[in-house]
């Protein structure tokens, strides 16, 4: 995609623009410089959305991997096709996207709504809004006050 210009501000700017767009984020450091990652927050608030874009080797050691036909290369997480510098996918994880969140100095509540509620309401799930309560959806994860998964959580047992 092409990058911001002042001249030619590109689709990120017109995404920016348009209310009815949300924009899908790989906060992962490598797809998007942090610095504009934090201000799509402040730009676009309540229309960012944090995706993963994860591959099979999401969460898992450095190696090898297989992108439908590709061969992916995955070192310190950075997944690349093979031979090449193209990113092939993200090794990123939902927890972490939420620790770079925050370390960006997202407030806690705009960070998890990025995960949960602006995802659901761009897919039309009515019933997974992100939100604990009757008549919703809900795969839940325990969190402690840094972020990090609790191993009594649900998901972590998984």
């Amino acid at each position: 995609m092409p990058g911001l210009h002042h001249r030619a501000p590109g689709p990120v700017l017109a995404a920016i623009d348009a209310e009815n767009v949300v924009l899908e984020l790989i906060l992962d450091g490598l797809h998007v410089d942090p610095r504009l990652a934090a201000a799509l927050f402040t730009l676009a608030p309540g229309r960012v959305a944090l995706i993963t874009d994860a591959m099979a080797a999401a969460g898992a050691d450095d190696g090898f991997y297989r992108l439908g036909g590709l061969a992916v290369h995955v070192e310190g997480g950075r997944a690349l096709v093979e031979g090449s510098e193209t990113l092939a996918g993200s090794t990123l994880t939902q927890d972490v996207a939420l620790a770079n969140a925050r370390a960006l100095g997202i407030p806690l509540p705009v960070a998890v709504e990025a995960l949960t509620l602006t995802p659901a309401r761009a897919l039309g799930l009515e019933d997974r809004l992100g939100l604990v309560r009757a008549g919703y959806a809900a795969d839940v994860c325990l969190w402690d006050a840094d972020g990090c998964m609790r191993q009594d959580s649900p998901a972590a047992r998984a």
